[in-house]
């Protein structure tokens, strides 16, 4: 009977670390106040990447009032960044922001110290799914005849 608890409690310690890790995750998320850095897509000529957009900040046109001292910290952040999405939704997204010029924006956690934590993706100021669909139902509007 001892060693059914002592084989539970092993079995229980890999859930309750893990349950844990996610919930100082959520509560850093959470907590933290949101910066917003302005992205701009590149391509990287990457045969072997999967399903997400490649980002850059691009602090140039980043509001940096946001940040203490009025200034942007360059060093905290990443020079690139991979935002995962699903399939297909990676290659539509990937495909317009190539060809349009789209006020593409990341959403960060971030208290002044260790690195941001990345939580949304806006595009056009808002969630990158909401503005896709919205995208896909507008009609396209025929070219006028000359």
């Amino acid at each position: 009977m001892k060693k059914v608890y002592v084989l539970g409690a092993f079995l229980a310690l890999p859930v309750l670390f893990m349950l844990g890790w996610l919930a100082q995750i959520e509560y850093v998320l959470n907590a933290e106040r949101s910066v917003v850095v302005r992205m701009t897509g590149y391509d990287p000529r990457d045969l072997l990447a999967g399903h997400y957009l490649y980002l850059q900040p691009d602090w140039s046109r980043t509001d940096c009032l946001q940040f203490a001292e009025s200034r942007c910290p360059t060093e905290r952040f990443g020079r690139r960044y991979r935002y995962y999405l699903p399939e297909f939704d990676a290659q539509e997204l990937d495909r317009v922001l190539m060809q349009d010029d789209l006020k593409v924006e990341m959403v960060f956690s971030y208290k002044g110290e260790g690195k941001p934590l990345v939580k949304e993706l806006l595009i056009g100021g808002k969630p990158w799914a909401e503005w896709l669909r919205q995208s896909a139902k507008q009609p396209e509007v025929p070219l006028p005849a000359e």
